[in-house]
């Protein structure tokens, strides 16, 4: 059995992150995913839900960017002015470079930016249809996010603060097969 992890800690002007292997392959992939929906509108194919309906590229864009106004017409104009900016994959290739360079890294406050937003958006890439469902890499990503964030934080806090926040981990047990 091993122990899956991911954990974050601020050092110096950026925040120092180390996970296992697996997750380190999991986030690796979850970020190539984001790129190639980002470039081509593709995704892969999941059946999810009671009936196992397949979640398709329309359920992920739509729940991904959704509608910037009430109005069709406005959301539109929205859309098709930002579109260019919404669908950048760059913070996702910069994060997914770093990812293959091993487990452990110490990032700076963009790149933690980047990291953020890449998995702010591959998250949407693991739910279900009906997004009832987080699941497991969900369920991680959440994680992630949550953890840089927090680490993040610990360098707003002012020096004379006593009790800044702590370090955050999480630890699953997994069987390997």
């Amino acid at each position: 059995m091993s122990e899956d992890f991911f954990d974050a800690a601020a050092v110096g002007d950026g925040v120092a992150v180390r996970m296992s292997a697996n997750v380190a392959e999991t986030l690796t992939h979850l970020a190539g995913e984001l790129i190639r929906f980002l470039e081509t509108g593709e995704v892969e194919p999941a059946k999810t839900g009671v009936f196992r309906r397949t979640v398709t590229a329309a359920d992920v864009r739509r729940r991904m960017f959704p509608d910037a106004y009430r109005d069709r017409v406005e959301a539109e104009a929205f859309r098709e002015r930002h579109s260019g900016r919404l669908r950048d994959p760059s913070a996702a290739r910069r994060v997914r470079q770093t990812l293959t360079g091993g487990t452990n890294h110490v990032l700076s406050r963009a790149q933690v930016g980047d990291w953020i937003s890449t998995f702010g958006l591959a998250r949407f890439l693991t739910l279900d249809r009906k997004s009832k469902r987080l699941g497991m890499v969900g369920s991680w990503v959440n994680h992630v996010q949550e953890t840089l964030i927090l680490a993040t934080n610990v360098l707003a806090v002012p020096a004379d603060n006593p009790s800044p926040p702590q370090q955050t981990t999480s630890r699953v047990q997994r069987s390997e097969q």
